[in-house]
C-alpha cells in the first residue's frame, strides 16, 4: 500500500506540473495546422483521469474507466492519421504514455493489487 502511495502522489504531482505547462508541453502543435484538436484531446483524457482518480462510487469508475480507454484509442488513432510535425507528434506520444499509465495505475488499484 505505501508503493502504491508514493506512486500515486508522484503521479498526482505529475499530473498537476503538467496541468500547469499543457500550453508550453503542446507549444509544438499549437504551431502546427494538422494538429488542430489534438491538444484538447489530451486535456480531456487528463480530466477523465482525475475523475476516475477521485471518484469512490466502483460503478462509476469503471464507466469513466470504459470511457478513458476508448478517448486513449481515439487520440493513438488521430496521431497517427495525421501528418504532424516531429515535435508534435513526439509531444503527443509521450502525454499519451503518460496517461496510459496512469490509467494501468487505477486498474491495479481497482482490482485491489
Amino acid at each position: 500500500m505505501k508503493l502504491f502511495t508514493t506512486i500515486a502522489t508522484a503521479a498526482l504531482f505529475a499530473a498537476a506540473t503538467s496541468a500547469f505547462a499543457v500550453a508550453d508541453e503542446m507549444a509544438p502543435c499549437a504551431k502546427d495546422p494538422k494538429a488542430a484538436g489534438l491538444p484538447e484531446r489530451l486535456v480531456r483524457m487528463k480530466d477523465q483521469m482525475d475523475r476516475i482518480e477521485w471518484s469512490t462510487d466502483k460503478e462509476e469508475q469503471k464507466r469513466l474507466m470504459d470511457l478513458h480507454v476508448k478517448t486513449m484509442q481515439e487520440g493513438m488513432r488521430e496521431v497517427r492519421r495525421r501528418e504532424t510535425t516531429t515535435g508534435c507528434r513526439l509531444e503527443m506520444m509521450q502525454a499519451l504514455m503518460e496517461q496510459m499509465m496512469r490509467h494501468q495505475l487505477a486498474v491495479q488499484e481497482s482490482d485491489g493489487h
